[in-house]
């Protein structure tokens, strides 16, 4: 077997890597409850699809789309999500919010943040 065909396989994962960064918050926000977290995600998924939906279509360079919904217990919910990259403005893919924003409603009992692939995504129970 000939080292270039080892190293190829290498070469296309390495160019598939991507930083992340995540962060719960702390146990003094609320947290959001079931309601709230059956709430949020019925929210995001409509902002994240939908014509017209928040997050929907294209991003300026660092700009932030937010939205402060309120759950059906009158709770605020608080969504974020940014374009971090200085130079370019971006589309994000549907599947992409959706999956960014659920990871922080399903992955933190009082809400938290993430950065992925040039993006940051936020997601908080009353944090509005």
């Amino acid at each position: 077997m000939k080292p270039t065909t080892l190293l190829a396989p290498l070469g296309l994962l390495l160019l598939h890597t991507q930083t992340i960064t995540a962060t719960c918050f702390p146990y003094t926000h609320s947290r959001w409850g079931q309601v709230g977290r059956n709430s949020a995600i019925d929210f995001i998924n409509f902002a994240c699809t939908q014509p017209g939906g928040m997050f929907t279509g294209y991003y300026k360079p660092r700009q932030t789309k937010s939205m402060c919904p309120t759950d059906g217990e009158g709770k605020h919910l608080s969504f974020q999500v940014q374009n971090l990259n200085d130079h370019d403005g971006f589309d994000l893919k549907d599947e992409d919010c959706v999956t960014r924003l659920r990871n922080e409603i399903l992955g933190c009992q009082e809400g938290g943040e993430s950065s992925v692939s040039g993006w940051r995504f936020r997601a908080e129970p009353n944090g509005c």
